[in-house]
C-alpha cells in the first residue's frame, strides 16, 4: 500500500514539474524503495547549470574506519595495536541535455575517476635487551592511487518544480596503480630496518556500468 501511495503522489505532482534551467545547482540522494536503506547517501554530488541544455558536475567521497585492539606481553605490559583506512574519491563531469519533453531530461556526458585508498596499522610489541623489556613499534602505510574515465547517458524526470528522479549507465575504464607501502619501526630489536618498496600488481578493468539505485535530486538554487 505505501508502494502504491507513493507511486500516486509522484504520478499526481507531474502536472506541475518543470525542467532546470540556467543557474540552477542540484544535489542528490540514492533511492532503493525495496532496500533495507531506502535513503542513502554514496557520495556528495552537485551539479551546476551553466547553460539551459548542459552542467559541470562533481562527485565526491571521503570515508573511512579505525580499529584498536589492546593486548598483553611479558610481564602483563599492554600493548595496542591500531588500523585505519582512508578512500577518497574525487570525480569531475560534464553532461549535456536533450530536448526530451517538457519534464523529461536525458543527457550524455563524461566523468574522470581520480581516486587514493590510504591503509596504515601501528602494532606495539616486547622484546628483552640484556634483561630489560622494551616495546616496538610497527607501522605499515600503504597508498593506491585508481584512475578512470567513463562515459555517461542517463535521464532526469522532474516529479516537481525543484525535485526530480535520475537514472544513468556508462561505458568505461578503471585502472589501479601499483601503490606504495613503507614499514617503520620504533625502537626496534637488531636486524630491523625500515624499507619502501612499490606493488607488484596493476589492474586494468573496463566495460559497462551504471547505477544501481534511483537518483532524487534536489534543486537547491
Amino acid at each position: 500500500k505505501n508502494i502504491i501511495s507513493l507511486i500516486f503522489v509522484l504520478f499526481s505532482l507531474t502536472f506541475f514539474s518543470q525542467k532546470q534551467e540556467l543557474g540552477n545547482i542540484t544535489t542528490e540522494l540514492e533511492l532503493a524503495p525495496l532496500g533495507t536503506e531506502p535513503l542513502k547517501i554514496g557520495s556528495l554530488r552537485a551539479r551546476y547549470f551553466n547553460k539551459n541544455n548542459s552542467a559541470f558536475r562533481l562527485s565526491v567521497y571521503l570515508g573511512g574506519s579505525s580499529t584498536t585492539t589492546n593486548s598483553f606481553g611479558t610481564d602483563s605490559v599492554e600493548l595496542k595495536s591500531k588500523s585505519s583506512n582512508t578512500d577518497f574519491i574525487l570525480r569531475p563531469g560534464y553532461e549535456m541535455h536533450l530536448s526530451g519533453t517538457e519534464k523529461l531530461s536525458p543527457y550524455i556526458g563524461g566523468e574522470a575517476y581520480f581516486g587514493i585508498q590510504s591503509t596504515k596499522s601501528k602494532d606495539e610489541s616486547d622484546w628483552n635487551d640484556n634483561g630489560d623489556n622494551k616495546i616496538m613499534t610497527t607501522t605499515e602505510k600503504q597508498k593506491t592511487p585508481t584512475f578512470g574515465i567513463n562515459l555517461l547517458a542517463g535521464a532526469d524526470y522532474y516529479i516537481t518544480e525543484k525535485v526530480y528522479l535520475g537514472v544513468e549507465f556508462g561505458y568505461g575504464f578503471l585502472s589501479e596503480g601499483r601503490g606504495k607501502k613503507t614499514v617503520e619501526y620504533e625502537n626496534p630489536s637488531s636486524g630491523q630496518k625500515n624499507t619502501e618498496e612499490k606493488g607488484n600488481t596493476r589492474t586494468f578493468d573496463w566495460g559497462p556500468n551504471y547505477q544501481g539505485t534511483i537518483r532524487i535530486g534536489f534543486c537547491i538554487k
